[in-house]
C-alpha cells in the first residue's frame, strides 16, 4: 500500500529540510535560503556541475540555480564557488562537457576543447556574412554577452576550473534566417538560435538542455514549494515501480547461477535471440547510411529533409513489425518527429518497458545540408531496434508489459526528443519500470573482444544490474564493462525518475575514430556486424525479461 499524498509530501518535506539544515554551511544561497531539489548534476571527471532550486523559506518560493564546484569563474566576473541564480529561466540553458577521446592528453585536450567552444562562441560576433551554407554560417549573427542583462540574446554563465564544462544560456524567442540550402532542405526558416549554436560546437562536445520545468509560478521562475515537493513525488513514485520490478528481475530463478553450471535463461528467449543474423542488420544499417543504392539518405540530421524521409521509412517497418500503433510525434517546430511504436501488453498491460535509439545524426560539420551517414552514431542502435521487433512479431511472443520502442530526434542537439517524451510522460503519469536505450553499438577496435559497456554516471544502477545479468546468462561471451562515454536518451529519463540505462560498444572511453564525421559508414574497418549482433540480442533479451512473456 502506497502512503497517502499528504503524508508523502510532508515526510518528503522532512527529508529535504533535514538535509538541507545538516549541509547548511556549504550550501545557504542566502540568510533564508537553503537548496533544495529536484537536481540533476554535470561531470566532466574533474568538476560537477549541480542544477537545482533554492528553498527561499520566507517567500515560500524555490527560485532555480547552478551550484558549481568551489573556483569556478562566473563569467560575468562573480565568484562561482557561491550559487548562480539562473536569472531568465525561460531561455535555453545549455550545459557544454568536455568528453575525453581514447589516448588524449587531459589537460592539453580540455585546453584545446575549451579554446575551440570560446572560439565557436566567439564567431557569432565576428562572422556576419549572410551568404555562406558552411560551418560558418551555422554560428553566425549571435551576440556573445556576458553581462547577464535582459536585452542579451545569448549570455556565458559559467565556466568550471578545469575547464570542462561551460553554460550558455540563449533566449530562445531569438531567431535568425537561414541560408537558401538550408532552406531548400524543408528547414523551418524560423529556427531557435540554441539549436544552430549547437551545430557549431566541436566534435567531442556533449550539450545538455538543463531540465528546468516548463510551467513557473512566476516570470523571475520560481516554483512554489508544493510545486516542487510535487516534482519530488513524482520522481519518487516512477522509482519505485522501476526497483521494484528491476528486484524481481535479478531474483528470477531462471537467472541464478547453479554452483555447478551457469544460469539457465529462458529456452523461448535464447530461441529468439539465435534467430538475429548479421545480414538483416547490414540491410537496415546501409539504408539508413545511403551506402545502399535504392536509399534516398545522405543525412539524418534532426532538422534536415532527410530525417523527414528516415521517420516515415521507419514508420512503414515499425508497422510491418507488429506494432500496435505507430506514432510520429512531433515535439519542436522544424525537428522531425520522434517514431513512437506501441505493443500491448496482456495481463499487465498498464506497465511499460520503453526500448530506445535516436534516428538523428551528425557529421563532420554537423548541419543539416552536410552529409551525414551515422552508420554506427546510431544508425547501429535504430538497426538494433528494427531487428528487434522484426523477431518478436516473427516469434509469435507476446509480453505481459506494454512495449514502447522509440526511436528518437534531436539527441545530438540535447537530447532534445527524449527530453521532450519523459516530461509528457512523467506528465500524464505513464508507469515506466524500465527504459533501456542503444547508442553506438557496432564499432570494434581490432583486436578487442566482443564487448558491452554500462554508464558509469546518469543511469539507474538497478537497470544496469539488469542488463549485466542478462547478458551474463544470455550472451556470456561477450565482456561487460563500463564506460564513462555519455549521454544519450536514457538520461532523459533518468532524470525524470524513471529506471533507465544504456548499452554502449566498448568498455572505457569512445574508440570509434569516425565519431561524429562524415566517415561513420558501414563499409570502413571496425564497423562490425557480430559486435552490433550481440548487443541487439542483449537489448532484445533485457527487454523480453522485463516485460515477461506472457503464458499462453
Amino acid at each position: 500500500m502506497q502512503p497517502r499524498p499528504l503524508l508523502r509530501r510532508l515526510a518528503v518535506l522532512a527529508v529535504l529540510l533535514v538535509s538541507a539544515v545538516a549541509t547548511a554551511s556549504s550550501s545557504r544561497v542566502s540568510d533564508s535560503e537553503v537548496i533544495l531539489g529536484p537536481s540533476s548534476a554535470y561531470s566532466d571527471g574533474l568538476d560537477t556541475l549541480r542544477v537545482g532550486y533554492s528553498l527561499d523559506i520566507d517567500g515560500r518560493t524555490a527560485l532555480p540555480h547552478l551550484f558549481p564546484s568551489p573556483h569556478g569563474v562566473h563569467a560575468a566576473g562573480a565568484d562561482a564557488s557561491k550559487p548562480i541564480l539562473i536569472r531568465h529561466p525561460t531561455w535555453d540553458h545549455l550545459v557544454l562537457k568536455y568528453f575525453e577521446r581514447d589516448g588524449d592528453d587531459a589537460a592539453e585536450a580540455r585546453d584545446a576543447w575549451h579554446a575551440a567552444v570560446t572560439e565557436s562562441l566567439r564567431r557569432a560576433v565576428a562572422d556576419r556574412s549572410p551568404a555562406g551554407v558552411d560551418l560558418d554560417h551555422a554560428a553566425t549573427q549571435f551576440v556573445l554577452h556576458s553581462s547577464g542583462r535582459r536585452s542579451a540574446p545569448m549570455s556565458e554563465l559559467y565556466t568550471s576550473p578545469n575547464r570542462g564544462i561551460v553554460v550558455v544560456a540563449v533566449d530562445p524567442k531569438w531567431r535568425i534566417p537561414l541560408p537558401p540550402a538550408a532552406a531548400a532542405q524543408s528547414i523551418s526558416p524560423d529556427v531557435a538560435v540554441s539549436d544552430i549554436l549547437v551545430d557549431a560546437l566541436p566534435g567531442n562536445t556533449q550539450v545538455h538542455r538543463l531540465p528546468l520545468p516548463p510551467a513557473r509560478d512566476t516570470a523571475a521562475g520560481s516554483m512554489t514549494v508544493d510545486a516542487v515537493l510535487d516534482e519530488h513525488v513524482r520522481i519518487e513514485q516512477a522509482r519505485e515501480r522501476g526497483v521494484a520490478r528491476a528486484m524481481e528481475v535479478l531474483a528470477d530463478p531462471k537467472l541464478q547461477r547453479k554452483p555447478t553450471k551457469p544460469a539457465p535463461g529462458d529456452e523461448r528467449i535464447h530461441a529468439l535471440l539465435a534467430n538475429i543474423t548479421t545480414d538483416e542488420l547490414r540491410a537496415d544499417a546501409t539504408f539508413l547510411t545511403g551506402e545502399n543504392p535504392d536509399s534516398p539518405l545522405t543525412t539524418r540530421h534532426s532538422l534536415s529533409k532527410g530525417h523527414l524521409t528516415a521517420a516515415e521509412w521507419i514508420k512503414k517497418r515499425f508497422t510491418a513489425y507488429g506494432c500496435d500503433s505507430v506514432e510520429l510525434v512531433s515535439f519542436r517546430e522544424g525537428y522531425g518527429p520522434n517514431v513512437v511504436c506501441t505493443i500491448e501488453g496482456a495481463d499487465l498491460a498498464d506497465e511499460q518497458v520503453v526500448l530506445g535509439a535516436h534516428l538523428d545524426d551528425r557529421g563532420s560539420l554537423f548541419v543539416p545540408f552536410s552529409r551525414a551517414p551515422g552508420a554506427n552514431d546510431d544508425g547501429s542502435g535504430t538497426s538494433m531496434l528494427l531487428a528487434s521487433l522484426r523477431h518478436l512479431k516473427e516469434s509469435g511472443i507476446r509480453l505481459r508489459r506494454t512495449l514502447k520502442v522509440v526511436n528518437f530526434c534531436g539527441e545530438e542537439q540535447g537530447l532534445i526528443g527524449s527530453k521532450a517524451y519523459a516530461r509528457s510522460a512523467r506528465a500524464r503519469g505513464d508507469p515506466i519500470v524500465f527504459m533501456l536505450q542503444g547508442d553506438m553499438l557496432a564499432y570494434r577496435h581490432p583486436g578487442e573482444p566482443l564487448q558491452c559497456a554500462l554508464p558509469a554516471a546518469h543511469a539507474s544502477p538497478e537497470a544496469s544490474l539488469v542488463v549485466r545479468k542478462v547478458a551474463e546468462v544470455y550472451t556470456p561471451e561477450v565482456v561487460v564493462g563500463t564506460t564513462s562515454a555519455c549521454c544519450s536518451d536514457h538520461q532523459s529519463f533518468y532524470e525524470q525518475g524513471f529506471i533507465s540505462t544504456q548499452i554502449f560498444e566498448r568498455n572505457g572511453p569512445i574508440k570509434d575514430p569516425m565519431y561524429h564525421n562524415r566517415g561513420d559508414t558501414v563499409g570502413r574497418i571496425g564497423y562490425d556486424f557480430e559486435q552490433l549482433q550481440a548487443l541487439t540480442r542483449i537489448a532484445l533479451a533485457t527487454t523480453v525479461t522485463v516485460a515477461e512473456i506472457a503464458e499462453a
